[in-house]
């Protein structure tokens, strides 16, 4: 059997737990303790995630299926389930779970600005496993910010205030959870647990070198695998494989991060906007950015 997670599933959750903290549409916050957790989770139910969530496992362990892979979750980690993720949920008998729930709506998402120039991306070149064991101290940052994000959705004044605090929170986290990542891949270094780079891992690692010198420009996959002497195709199957996103993909998130700061922040009209992404002109542009936000440019600076 499976199921959507959405608010509407979780609207149910409300009656099971005593903390929890629903902001609109955008996200909600729940910490499911040990009580509430008995007897509430199936065994046969798929469930896919309509959106992305991060589960914070606070006490006990739990055996996770997702996308067909198994996991086993013990505490303290972390787990990021991205949109359209599938997951199977099979809790240990002995120790039951007690963790924290953040789920985001697409359209939330879509809201965010992630600043892609951050990253040095050491974590891409293979696909990260989504669950990670963590230290207590790692355990505690991020159970600060799901408080955070609890009492903002506690304390709503306006929807789009209390959402651009929330959106801002959840960048944080989304930078917390990279360096907690980057920190486990230089531990895993320095201990000779790292593993020489192949060749295919070559080629991404370039490849995301080139995409953050030339997106502005450059959008097609060919060009990019041109650089690297290798057909599109390859290099559209070694990054799929290595990071669970197309190449196509990549090149989209870094001009769609260029284009969101640049309406809100740059101070240039759309027009422009477009002409320094190097769209032939605005309606091209407005098409591109609508089909990947699913709101217009304009949309977008008025939210």
């Amino acid at each position: 059997m499976e199921q959507t997670l959405n608010f509407d599933l979780c609207s149910g959750v409300k009656a099971l737990v005593n903390d929890y903290s629903q902001l609109d549409d955008a996200y909600l916050v729940a910490h499911i303790d040990k009580d509430s957790m008995a007897g509430h989770l199936s065994s046969d139910t798929v469930m896919r995630m309509d959106g992305m969530t991060i589960l914070l496992l606070k006490h006990g362990s739990v055996k996770l299926d997702i996308n067909m892979d198994t996991f086993e979750a013990r505490s303290p980690s972390v787990c990021v389930l991205h949109p359209s993720s599938r997951m199977l949920i099979r809790p240990d008998d002995a120790v039951s779970p007690d963790c924290y729930v953040l789920f985001m709506s697409q359209r939330f998402l879509q809201s965010i600005n992630i600043n892609m120039s951050a990253f040095n991306f050491p974590a891409v070149i293979e696909k990260p496993s989504p669950v990670v064991e963590i230290s207590e101290g790692e355990f505690d940052v991020l159970e600060r910010y799901f408080g955070l994000l609890a009492q903002n959705a506690r304390d709503a004044v306006t929807g789009q205030l209390n959402a651009s605090v929330g959106s801002s929170l959840v960048s944080a986290v989304i930078y917390e959870l990279a360096k907690i990542q980057y920190r486990h891949i230089n531990a895993a270094g320095a201990h000779g647990t790292g593993r020489q780079r192949s060749a295919r891992q070559g080629y991404v690692h370039d490849f995301i070198k080139l995409v953050r010198a030339h997106y502005a420009v450059e959008r097609s996959v060919a060009f990019y695998a041109s650089k690297l002497f290798i057909s599109p195709k390859y290099l559209s199957l070694v990054v799929k494989e290595a990071t669970g996103k197309s190449a196509a993909r990549w090149i989209d998130e870094f001009v769609l991060m260029e284009a969101k700061n640049m309406l809100r922040y740059s101070g240039k009209n759309i027009q422009q906007v477009a002409y320094a992404l190097n769209f032939s002109n605005q309606s091209s542009f407005g098409k591109y950015f609508k089909h990947l936000t699913g709101m217009s440019p304009t949309e977008y600076q008025k939210s």
